[in-house]
């Protein structure tokens, strides 16, 4: 092997190891109760209840901690799915109505880091919103909170429940919620 072949092999190896690794999307999520009741669950564990209402015995643990009323609108949040193409979400997530929303989604991520939750929520929004026959995260029904985290640039979510079943309480009124814009 001539000198010239073994700088190439040697600046391919070494732009290959300094390349930086992309972001993982997220593998797990702490919910989070209160101060003492912390439960993780894994994506798939989600994504599985989701797909096939089937419910992992660590899923089902965190029900329990549930009363029935919260457990449903937790049920609810998990399942719901909005159907926009990925076109309109890349147009939504800097119009200053969604900024407003999103803007008060990220106290349900603790520690309370709105400043670095709002962009990774919008990367993970557009992804999430890309057929994953195109490489992204969407279903064929649309996308919800699941795809989201699916594709979230984090190994670890943390989730306050209290706030996300506040959030699911306001009844899903997309519309309501980001003042109307969407245009169904």
């Amino acid at each position: 092997m001539g000198v010239k072949q073994w700088w190439w092999g040697l600046s391919v190896a070494v732009l290959t190891l300094a390349v930086p690794k992309p972001a993982q999307a997220a593998r797990s999520v702490n919910f989070w109760f209160n101060i003492l009741e912390v439960v993780n669950i894994s994506v798939s564990d989600l994504r599985r209840f989701v797909d096939k209402n089937e419910v992992t015995p660590r899923l089902q643990r965190t029900l329990r901690l549930l009363p029935e009323k919260d457990r449903q609108g937790f049920e609810q949040v998990l399942k719901f799915k909005l159907p926009l193409e990925t076109r309109r979400v890349v147009r939504l997530v800097d119009a200053p109505m969604v900024e407003k929303a999103l803007a008060q989604i990220p106290p349900l991520f603790l520690p309370n880091q709105s400043q670095s939750v709002l962009p990774g929520m919008k990367g993970a929004m557009i992804l999430a919103s890309i057929p994953r026959d195109r490489g992204g995260f969407r279903d064929k029904d649309g996308f919800g909170l699941v795809n989201i985290l699916e594709a979230y640039p984090a190994a670890e979510m943390n989730m306050d429940i209290p706030a996300m079943l506040r959030l699911g309480q306001q009844g899903f009124d997309i519309q309501k919620i980001l003042g109307g814009g969407l245009g169904f």
